[in-house]
């Protein structure tokens, strides 16, 4: 469970139903070129809260199904709607994940105490070990130290996905848990998360950079940051590139210039066009060089 992890994109047809044979296609793609540890089904890269409940089902079964093994599967299951957490929790676990994720209860406002109670509820419920998901910059909840404290030591809660620049905190979580799960969660910081004793990363460049990505980690590891640190110049030039037409859409059509049809993502976003797929060609160039 230690390692990169793709926040794995899913992949739809015309109408936004699930491609299930061009999202085997980026699977085969993260496991063979990218050489990821992991990945990390329907997270915010995969569209998960622009999906329904039954196309999310979809995807957990098929990476499931055709990984066979092959690497770590992370399930992200976090919603508002706790009835359909718990039901993809014990969806997850009947495919054969390792671990399930959840990404903290947001639009309405919170108290600690109820983010906690959402938590240390499911990780009772769930067969599975528990990876908290910290993103204050989508959710708004920026969780506390006091709070870390409280969730990580639940038994089932395995650790977090720490998508926040606070790298005071993720040393402190760090301090105080040596023996939990750390992921970072900013692929352009991935580097400075790393010297600070994670455990790997999980982000959504990863997809088509995850190479880069283990250079930085297993630089970090020997001791060589000199290539750590040309490794994380080129990522952050890569995510500086995609973020300039739109991170999820721009990574699509990165997939469609390599030969795997990757198709658009679903509405509320509009399809990708040609600012994108002229993007997509200068970032396989780089990626190339």
């Amino acid at each position: 469970m230690k390692g990169i992890f793709s926040a794995l994109i899913n992949t739809f047809d015309e109408k936004g139903a699930p491609a299930i044979e061009s999202f085997y296609r980026v699977i085969d793609y993260n496991i063979n070129k990218c050489h990821v540890s992991g990945l990390y089904v329907n997270g915010s890269t995969g569209e998960n809260f622009n999906m329904p409940h039954d196309y999310k089902k979809v995807f957990i079964k098929e990476a499931a199904d055709y990984t066979a093994g092959r690497v770590s599967l992370i399930a992200q299951v976090g919603c508002n709607v706790v009835e359909e957490v718990y039901d993809l929790a014990s969806y997850a676990c009947n495919c054969g994940y390792n671990a399930i994720s959840a990404v903290t209860p947001f639009y309405y406002t919170y108290s600690s105490d109820e983010i906690i109670s959402y938590y240390n509820s499911l990780a009772d419920f769930s067969p599975l070990p528990v990876i908290i998901y910290n993103i204050p910059v989508r959710t708004s909840v920026s969780l506390s130290r006091d709070s870390f404290r409280k969730l990580l030591s639940h038994n089932n809660i395995a650790g977090v996905k720490f998508t926040s620049n606070d790298f005071y905190l993720l040393e402190r979580i760090r301090i105080d848990f040596p023996e939990k799960l750390i992921y970072s969660g900013f692929d352009e910081m991935l580097l400075s998360a790393a010297v600070l004793g994670t455990d790997g990363a999980i982000g959504s460049t990863y997809n088509i950079i995850g190479d880069m990505a283990n250079k930085v980690y297993k630089g970090v590891l020997d001791g060589d940051l000199d290539t750590a640190r040309a490794e994380q110049s080129k990522i952050n030039t890569v995510v500086e590139m995609l973020l300039a037409t739109g991170l999820i859409p721009t990574i699509k059509a990165v997939f469609r210039e390599l030969g795997i049809e990757a198709g658009d993502c679903r509405a509320p976003m509009t399809p990708n066009g040609k600012l994108q797929y002229e993007n997509a060609g200068s970032i396989c160039e780089f990626m190339n060089k």
